[in-house]
């Protein structure tokens, strides 16, 4: 499964770079997320929990933050297991531009679903996806733009 999306993001890009990288933040802003640690500069233990269709799910997994080139292009690996309800592989190329004080959030995130959320119609999978980033996006900037002030 490919996502692709834009966003725009009140505050600077080293602001909004550093909110990425804040489990703090993190836990506040994705609806899925119950447990985020960070275990180094750029290696991140994670747990989720979420429903999709029928099906009840908690996922624990290792993210990494590969920059390429600081705060304004990094790649997220992600991989993580639900037991019965199977696993989950990802990788995100994030780049930010800033723009006028304001930051312009580009993404391009592919994802392998393995076991029983792999048999999930992709629709109904990408819908559940489509929500999550959608909520994200509207807590992040809400927190980032709080933090200005």
């Amino acid at each position: 499964m490919d996502i692709t999306g834009t966003h725009i993001v009140p505050g600077r890009r080293d602001r909004v770079f550093a909110a990425l990288c804040d489990p703090e933040v993190l836990m506040r802003c994705i609806p899925v997320l119950e447990e985020m640690v960070r275990l180094s500069a750029s290696d991140y233990a994670a747990r989720v929990r979420t429903t999709v269709g029928p099906l009840k799910a908690r996922f624990s997994g290792r993210l990494r933050l590969e920059p390429e080139d600081g705060a304004h292009r990094y790649r997220l690996v992600a991989q993580g297991n639900g037991g019965l309800a199977g696993a989950v592989k990802g990788e995100a190329l994030v780049v930010l531009e800033e723009e006028d004080g304001r930051t312009l959030l580009t993404y391009s995130l592919t994802v392998a679903l393995g076991g029983a959320v792999g048999r999930l119609a992709v629709k109904l999978v990408q819908a559940k996806t489509d929500r999550v980033l959608a909520a994200f996006f509207e807590r992040f900037a809400a927190e980032v733009d709080g933090a200005a002030e």
